[in-house]
């Protein structure tokens, strides 16, 4: 979704009830402040990367595919604030369409975060997170989804810096305040670990000039 819609005072539905995340889509931003804002997020289901000049084997059948979710915000920094920030953290809430196999019959919240360095105060910095394909079809019992429409429910996204949570957004549900539908836990199983930035990806030699700058794990 492209538009970035602003809820004020619209009458909200209770939070609770999982159909509301399968209406029309509705990209939601809730702004925190006016440093940071996010404008758009967007699911894809992507092959992996054949990279010339390494090894490879032979394979046959199309490559296996990724679950990508690219996240794209401003930063606006307040005046006499640094025009660099050190760092901002941005939380990956993805709800995949797999309750009808999994034990419990609730779908699977998948968790995670990137965290970025040295963020600029630009418009169209870019973030992303990855679902490997073994995942996929481990959280899918083997029938792994086409395109993103069959793999992903809702995604909710949050940035945070130092200051605390700076930026709340959905692909298609509701917010309010500073909370999103993926706080009411009791109807998704949260499972972390899946999420992974580009670096532990193959993806990670791609695209340097696209996606903020990733914070080392050995400064961690």
């Amino acid at each position: 979704m492209n538009n970035v819609m602003r809820i004020f005072k619209l009458p909200l539905a209770p939070i609770f009830l999982v159909p509301l995340l399968l209406v029309a889509p509705l990209h939601a931003q809730q702004a925190l402040n006016s440093e940071v804002l996010i404008t758009k997020i967007e699911p894809t289901l992507i092959d992996s990367p054949k990279l010339a000049g390494g090894y490879s084997k032979k394979s046959q059948g199309r490559p296996a595919q990724w679950l990508e979710v690219e996240v794209t915000f401003d930063r606006v920094a307040a005046p006499k604030a640094p025009k660099y920030a050190d760092e901002l953290t941005v939380n990956y809430f993805i709800l995949l369409k797999n309750e009808n196999v999994t034990e419990d019959r609730k779908p699977t919240l998948l968790t995670g975060s990137v965290t970025h360095i040295h963020i600029p105060e630009e418009k169209n910095l870019h973030s992303v997170g990855f679902v490997s394909p073994r995942t996929l079809a481990k959280l899918f019992e083997g029938k792994v989804p086409v395109n993103a429409t069959q793999a992903v429910v809702d995604i909710g996204v949050t940035i945070s810096g130092k200051e605390g949570l700076l930026a709340i957004s959905t692909f298609k549900g509701q917010i309010k305040g500073d909370k999103g539908w993926w706080d009411n836990t009791q109807l998704y199983t949260p499972t972390s670990g899946f999420v992974l930035n580009k670096n532990d990806t193959p993806f990670s030699p791609l695209e340097w000039d696209y996606y903020e700058a990733i914070k080392p794990k050995a400064a961690n």
